[in-house]
Order: C-alpha cells, then sequence, then structure tokens
C-alpha cells in the first residue's frame, strides 16, 4: 500500500444497522443486492466501508410498485343522529335551532331536514308534529323495502 492510499475503515452488519437506524436483516439484504457500495462478504460476515462521517453508503434504486393495499378510496360512513340536548333548548327557549347532525368523515354539517335521494328525508319540525307528537321523523318512500329486528 502506497502513502497516497489510505485504509478503509469496515464495519458488520449489526453496527451499519445501528448507524442507518435498520433492522440487521433490512441490511444484509441491502449488501445482498449490492446496495450498499463496496460491501463485500469475508467467511460468513459482511464488511461493509464507512465514508468520513462514518455512515455507509446506500445507493438509490427503484422502490418497486407502488402498493396496492389503498388504491381505491376509503368509503367514509355518514352517520345522521340527533341531538336531544338541542331539542330541549329548542323547546325551552322557544326556538328552531338546527337538531340533526350529519357526521361525513371529519366534517359534521348541522340542518333541520336532511334528503336521502329516493329513500325518503328526514325531518325535524317542532310546528308541525305527527298525530303522536313527535316533532322528528324519518320519512321512506313507500317502495322501499324494509328490515326490522328486535334488540333482546
Amino acid at each position: 500500500m502506497s502513502n497516497t492510499e489510505t485504509s478503509q475503515t469496515y464495519i458488520g452488519t449489526n453496527q451499519a444497522a445501528c448507524r442507518l437506524h435498520l433492522s440487521v436483516q433490512r441490511v444484509r439484504k441491502l449488501a445482498i443486492e449490492g446496495r450498499i457500495e463496496e460491501a463485500f462478504k469475508e467467511g460468513r460476515c459482511w464488511k461493509i466501508p464507512v465514508s468520513a462521517s462514518g455512515m455507509p453508503r446506500i445507493s438509490r434504486r427503484n422502490k418497486g410498485p407502488k402498493g396496492s393495499w389503498r388504491i381505491h378510496k376509503q368509503e367514509i360512513m355518514t352517520y345522521i343522529h340527533v341531538n336531544k340536548d338541542k331539542i330541549r333548548d329548542n323547546q325551552t327557549n322557544k326556538t328552531h335551532k338546527p337538531v340533526i347532525s350529519v357526521k361525513m368523515g371529519q366534517k359534521t354539517v348541522l340542518c333541520n331536514e336532511v334528503k336521502i335521494p329516493c329513500v325518503g328525508r328526514f325531518v325535524y319540525d317542532p310546528e308541525h308534529p305527527k298525530n303522536c307528537g313527535a316533532t322528528i321523523w324519518f320519512d321512506i318512500e313507500p317502495d322501499i323495502p324494509l328490515q326490522m329486528s328486535i334488540f333482546a
């Protein structure tokens, strides 16, 4: 070795994994793929050279195909519910503030009526209650089949 050459420092896969914040298995896979620059196997152990900064040099490559687990947009359920405290406040204060909450993901809309196309509508109308006295109800189109059950 001449005076112009510098001696290279090598580390093993355990030390490389600690420095790179990767698992030992991932470091070995990168070495097998030839992505750790100038790394070589000596017997059963990998010799990984470190740069002046003390870190192994990993070449960048294509990361492969995009994951397919989230190709389709996730459907977010919409919930409609009634805030009974607001109904009570409306009765006490003789007001008509919205009592129906429609939750669509992170968004919440307060309203007095929700129309559901081809199904019906959810209504809060304290001025015109039903014969039974209900001020909030759901009107359903007559040809919509219903599935009903009783909880035990």
